[in-house]
């Protein structure tokens, strides 16, 4: 099964992210060519063996039986790795990259199913670079049963990173280059994107919880998320050969995203922000702060594809 090989469009699309104890599920239609949010529910699990019983149940309430279905894996579901490509038909791209990983993986190859994705041409002087996304054969044939079994239809399997590029490109003015963060508990990423294309995405290995300011522990891991925040932008345009960026969006808190911009913005020379999705998606419910950082994954899910008019014409037009 490839990952983000997508099915035809429906009418409306579903977004389904499982975290450590929530399960959230947004549907997501269109109305005068907008995306448009229809519903939207998180619901708190007791344990991750009550998660196909508590979709089933959703899916009724919603209404949801037989639409299409993008899932979104967690981060401990995939390993995803930055490699050279090899010198081969695009076709075979996938059968060779395979054995080009193999030692860097925490699973017996033979037991993974790959993809891949590829970066910008400009993004690394020339040398031709692919992301590689490996994960359990074993556990995307238990997605499939449990998405099945709920009476939806999985259209694709997809990643945080890539989610989060969904977002970013439809919703973030990136035509001069931004760094999107999603900071969470279990780690945190960080997308560069420009001109809606993907050029470098991060894992930032600093937890930061809902209430990470109200700690005690805040001081050293602030030092620390700024170090690897800067790291990853000097990375971006000293071995990337980029030019600076000078903006970071970050996704919406839970509780302290205003507390969180104000001490970023104190510590680093980019002008720091927060993506309000409730001030970009039109829809029929209410978005509290905390539901968009249960759902963020859910509604990018829903967005596979879907640009900002004009965000490829720009791009091209910079490149040149």
């Amino acid at each position: 099964m490839q990952f983000f090989k997508k099915k035809a469009k429906s009418s409306s699309r579903v977004g389904l992210v499982v975290n450590a104890d929530q399960l959230a599920v947004a549907h997501m239609g269109e109305r005068d060519g907008e995306p448009y949010l229809i519903d939207c529910k998180r619901v708190t699990l007791p344990s991750e063996r009550e998660v196909g019983k508590a979709l089933t149940k959703l899916v009724k309430e919603m209404e949801l039986e037989d639409k299409q279905c993008s899932y979104v894996f967690n981060r401990k579901d995939y390993n995803l790795h930055l490699v050279e490509a090899p010198e081969v038909e695009d076709s075979e791209l996938r059968a060779a990259v395979r054995w080009k990983i193999k030692d860097l993986l925490d699973m017996k190859v033979e037991d993974a199913a790959i993809d891949v994705f590829p970066v910008p041409e400009d993004a690394y002087r020339g040398r031709k670079m692919v992301y590689v996304v490996a994960a359990l054969k074993s556990k995307i044939q238990s997605v499939v049963n449990m998405v099945t079994a709920s009476g939806l239809e999985l259209a694709v399997i997809d990643i945080p990173e890539l989610v989060m590029r969904n977002l970013s490109s439809r919703f973030i003015e990136d035509d001069h280059g931004v760094a999107f963060m999603d900071l969470r508990r279990n780690g945190s990423t960080m997308n560069i994107t420009r001109g809606g294309e993907l050029y470098l995405s991060r894992r930032i290995n600093t937890q930061l919880d809902p209430d990470v300011m109200q700690s005690v522990e805040w001081d050293s891991l602030k030092d620390r998320l700024v170090l690897e925040i800067q790291r990853s932008l000097d990375y971006y345009e000293s071995q990337m050969g980029q030019n600076q960026i000078n903006r970071i969006v970050i996704v919406q808190r839970q509780h302290d995203s205003t507390a969180m911009v104000e001490t970023l913005n104190g510590l680093l020379s980019a002008e720091v922000s927060v993506l309000n999705l409730a001030e970009h998606v039109k829809s029929g419910v209410e978005l509290s702060s905390e539901d968009q950082q249960v759902a963020m994954a859910a509604i990018g899910a829903t967005l596979r594809g879907s640009k900002k008019a004009g965000n490829a014409d720009k791009a091209k037009q910079e490149a040149a």
